[in-house]
């Protein structure tokens, strides 16, 4: 993989070149799939281009991006990456108050959209003060319309390719820019998976990895899904569309890899053609893996991978791995995430929620002891956009390029391998010490009865005290969760309260990360309630 290939468009013209009749994108639509060849998907970029060309976007121009998925979107977005402007990313579910803030941050200059987006923007005030030009996407293969077209410089933002958002699961989502050299570095990390081999056929319900499968020579399989409610995804459909297709590669988050995998369990359809799965987006619980395996074929490899938006993969664990280390993390080791991929450089430090300047060796940890994960390399984005306080709470300078400190907690074994703790802000710092999550909720996680636990704090830090919630299965009944919260509380030490609760808040991007946030307020309100 050389360096040129950072390029999604060139990579995908040289498709369009060698392989011009291939499948580069499968469409999922309501009533009928749409396919469209290496061919089909050149002209409609350049259509697109064309559009916005005329509507005054050009290099550097950042373009906020609020197109459902769909060839639209598909267009839109590969079409500002043949001009050379810079997309702006931002998830629809993070509500609209928090998108204004995004849009606020990155400071679109143009704004592409559906109608009711558009709609949104003038009522809620979106980019107002910076978009100067709109233009207005309509699906059914009509041209976007265009306003208010103005000369668009580059304002030597040349090398800036994108700008995505974080989640928001943990804190407010920031503005992440990626240079070019985070997207070679990126599309080099991807491309060790193996999943994205030229004539694969890849489903996934995350975005970038959607957008880079044509590129790398992969039919890949758009899926009909509501980005505002990724938990709602129909897994009848997924399957059907997997079938459809004849997917070979599928990309998940847990959530939704277990959603999907429930169904195919209850309903009996098979995943015959999966030969990889990889998830992202949090650590794959091993129940989740294991009932994945049982619609998949024998063959079939399962990779959890592990990063963030700033430096979206890190390392790397296979099932063989996982289900190696499921019985450590079942007594309170924390979850496997694997190996660093090659080109990062993992080190874990002591735990602080001061920032850190210089990097310096003492900063280090010895070997097996929980810290704060750290990652340097080619992959690792831009300080955060208009933020510079919390740029210098997750950077390092250090003498080969920066450091990113993850937020998250873990070690490395004796092995080379990185465990996950949990995340720093959501320990629970109690009086006889600091408890983490990850290394509390597996080991409850697998009675009867309950889909997952959450452990949170209630009290101010040093003096808290440890809550942990309990989600039960589906279909529970109100007395049957204070039975399994009463056989959670017999199962283990005394963490101090167990509360059962009807279902977790969870992260819009992914439906997977629980935001601890939200139910700790939840359990102090209880406890007040209960006199406790």
């Amino acid at each position: 993989m050389g360096s040129g290939l950072f390029d999604v468009v060139a990579m995908t013209e040289r498709w369009v070149h060698t392989r011009p009749d291939a499948v580069a994108c499968h469409i999922d639509g309501r009533r009928h799939a749409e396919t469209l060849t290496y061919t089909e998907l050149n002209d409609l970029i350049d259509r697109t281009a064309r559009t916005l060309v005329g509507a005054g976007v050009g290099a550097g121009t950042r373009t906020a991006v609020l197109v459902p998925p769909g060839r639209e979107l598909v267009a839109v977005v590969m079409a500002l990456f043949r001009l050379r402007a810079v997309p702006i990313l931002v998830d629809p579910g993070l509500g609209a108050r928090a998108m204004g803030a995004c849009f606020a941050e990155a400071a679109p200059e143009a704004f592409v959209g559906v109608p009711r987006a558009h709609l949104a923007r003038v009522l809620l005030g979106w980019g107002r003060g910076s978009v100067r030009t709109t233009v207005t996407v309509r699906s059914h293969g009509r041209r976007p319309a265009t306003r208010q077209a103005v000369e668009s410089g580059t304002g030597g933002a040349e090398d800036l390719a994108l700008i995505a958002f974080t989640s928001g699961s943990t804190g407010p989502p920031k503005g992440v820019p990626f240079r070019r050299r985070h997207l070679a570095g990126q599309t080099e990390l991807l491309a060790r998976l193996g999943a994205l081999t030229p004539g694969a056929v890849v489903y996934s319900t995350f975005l970038p990895f959607a957008l880079a499968a044509p590129s790398m020579g992969c039919g890949s399989v758009i899926p009909r899904l509501d980005p505002r409610h990724p938990e709602r995804g129909d897994p009848a459909a997924m399957a059907g569309s997997i079938a459809a297709h004849g997917v070979t590669g599928l990309f998940a988050a847990p959530a939704l890899l277990d959603r999907l995998a429930r169904h195919c369990v209850e309903c009996d359809p098979r995943l015959a053609t999966v030969e990889t799965v990889l998830t992202a987006g949090a650590p794959l619980p091993f129940s989740v893996l294991q009932r994945a395996q049982r619609c998949l074929p024998t063959h079939a490899e399962v990779c959890s991978v592990y990063g963030s938006t700033e430096c979206l993969l890190v390392s790397a664990a296979d099932a063989a791995e996982l289900t190696a280390t499921a019985p450590a993390t079942a007594h309170g080791a924390g979850t496997c995430l694997g190996r660093p991929l090659p080109g990062n450089r993992v080190r874990v430090i002591a735990v602080t929620d001061e920032a850190i300047s210089e990097w310096s060796d003492d900063l280090l940890v010895p070997p097996g002891t929980v810290g704060e994960i750290t990652v340097a390399g080619p992959a690792v984005s831009d300080p955060y956009l208009g933020r510079p306080h919390d740029t210098a709470l997750a950077r390092i300078a250090g003498e080969d390029g920066p450091v990113h400190r993850m937020g998250d907690l873990g070690r490395l074994d004796e092995q080379g391998r990185l465990w996950f703790a949990g995340r720093k802000s959501e320990r629970v710092r109690t009086p006889d010490g600091d408890l983490y999550t990850d290394q509390v909720e597996p080991v409850f996680n697998a009675l009867p009865g309950v889909r997952r636990t959450a452990l949170v704090g209630v009290g101010p830090a040093g003096g808290q005290i440890p809550v942990l919630c309990v989600e039960c299965e589906p279909g529970t009944s109100r007395r049957e969760r204070r039975e399994i919260a009463e056989r959670v509380r017999a199962h283990g030490p005394d963490l101090g309260e167990v509360l059962p609760h009807r279902g977790f808040p969870m992260d819009v991007r992914h439906a997977s990360k629980i935001r601890r946030p939200l139910l700790a307020r939840w359990a102090a309100r209880e406890l007040g309630r209960c006199g406790r």
